[in-house]
């Protein structure tokens, strides 16, 4: 082998001993990403476990007693009891004012 072509094929194998640790190591940028990654998969570990939780403290009160089925038929289904009545109160819609009709005779605002 040349002397010129040696010194490149070194200079190369030494740039890419230089190189490995930065791409690499565990605090290379291959493992700042990792870590990343992880940190973001905890956190979403973390929030699936609170709603497991929740959910499974609703599936409980589900099966130990009626109050909450009740609560369920009543908020999401609209449901009454047998001997309940329902009131429904309906807001009338206040006249809206029409801008055309201030410049006709007889308007007060004259």
């Amino acid at each position: 082998m040349k002397p010129k072509t040696a010194g490149i094929v070194l200079a190369g194998l030494a740039l890419a001993g230089l190189q490995y640790p930065l791409w690499f190591a565990d605090d290379g940028l291959l493992g700042l990403c990792a870590n990343q990654e992880l940190s973001e998969q905890e956190q979403e570990n973390a929030a699936l476990r609170e709603r497991n939780r929740r959910l499974g403290a609703e599936v409980q009160s589900l099966k130990e007693g009626d109050e909450e089925i009740e609560r369920l038929a009543r908020s999401e289904l609209g449901m009454i009891g047998p001997d309940e009545k329902i009131y429904l109160l309906v807001e009338e819609e206040a006249p809206t004012e029409d801008p055309d009709q201030s410049d006709q005779p007889g308007d007060p605002s004259e």
